[in-house]
């Protein structure tokens, strides 16, 4: 099990229905990983990837790739992405062998510095060579980190997106929004760690969980077909006689779907709804008529419902939404 919040307790999927590598480049995709691989059963592939040979030896992913052998020669990037990205190619071959077989591979880095920036997008154009449906997920450098990181975070997340089906970005700014100004930074790193978790959890309940109503890769390509790479997302969970208009409201007022506010601009959305037995055909109404008072007319909803009898009575809805537009404009 993975703990992803006061109110939450999330168990992944033991047998996915598709094969699925969840990849973390650079620092903060380790990060992820360390997350991830610490309570997660029955999860798909983890692979660690980074120039750093220290940092990459105390990564608890059971695969370990080192990039940039000659080229790092076992060092950091030095928040060059050009020598990310240099590191990353060499091992190119190595890259595109560990997402052989994948149907999904997520890429996680954390955009602005060196690895990550330079690495994430050779790592995403590998795995969609070799035939998975590649998603994204970032972090993006807080705006006080100066000009020169996000101008590096916006060409990396361009080039994510000609590789990516669809990327998940988090600004760091936005800690504020989920955290009470004088909790510690600690905290709001935290939290930071919590969002990018619960959508790495969130597309391995997609595709893994038994389902009432089965979310495939027909579904998910069609989902992102025609936007512009960036997906926009949201998360909730609640427990009692109010649980679904508990957890579609928290997961409407995610930073990430800044409080519904993105999703009338989204063409294609997809509603997963996660409970056990008790759940009820009035819930999934509920939820549904929740967020579709947010979305255009014209909008194509694709559900998805998965049960999974450790839930504890907790019901959970994800809510994945195409868009245009994006909070980081690209380059």
């Amino acid at each position: 099990m993975i703990s992803l919040g006061s109110n939450e307790r999330v168990t992944a999927p033991v047998a996915p229905v598709v094969s699925c590598k969840i990849i973390g480049v650079g620092g903060a995709g380790l990060a992820l990983l360390e997350k991830l691989a610490g309570g997660i059963s029955g999860a798909p592939d983890l692979v660690a990837m980074h120039t750093d040979a220290q940092a990459l030896m105390t990564s608890s992913a059971p695969r370990k790739l080192q990039l940039g052998r000659d080229t790092a020669k076992g060092l950091g990037a030095g928040g060059d992405p050009a020598l990310g990205q240099a590191a990353a190619k060499e091992q190119a071959d190595e890259v595109r062998a560990e997402c052989d077989g994948a149907q999904i591979a997520v890429v996680c880095a954390g955009l602005g510095g060196g690895t990550g920036s330079g690495a994430a997008p050779v790592v995403a154009h590998e795995a969609r060579k070799a035939g998975a449906l590649v998603l994204g997920v970032v972090t993006l450098p807080f705006a006080g980190e100066g000009g020169k990181r996000r101008e590096q975070a916006a060409a990396s997340l361009a080039r994510l997106g000609r590789s990516c089906a669809a990327v998940v970005c988090f600004e760091n700014d936005r800690m504020g929004e989920i955290v009470p100004p004088g909790a510690p930074a600690t905290e709001a790193v935290q939290a930071a760690s919590d969002t990018m978790s619960r959508a790495v959890v969130a597309i391995l309940r997609m595709v893994g969980l038994p389902s009432l109503m089965h979310v495939g890769l027909d579904e998910l390509v069609q989902l992102f077909r025609g936007a512009d790479a960036r997906c926009q997302f949201g998360h909730g969970a609640a427990s009692g006689p109010d649980r679904a208009d508990l957890a579609v409201e928290q997961a409407l007022g995610s930073p990430l779907l800044d409080d519904g506010k993105m999703l009338p601009g989204s063409g294609n959305v997809l509603v997963h709804i996660t409970g056990d037995a008790s759940l009820r055909f009035g819930e999934m109404q509920s939820v549904l008529g929740a967020v579709a008072r947010h979305l255009p007319e014209s909008a194509q909803v694709f559900l998805g419902v998965s049960t999974d009898p450790r839930s504890e009575d907790s019901l959970g809805v994800t809510i994945m939404a195409s868009t245009r537009t994006g909070g980081v404009p690209m380059p």
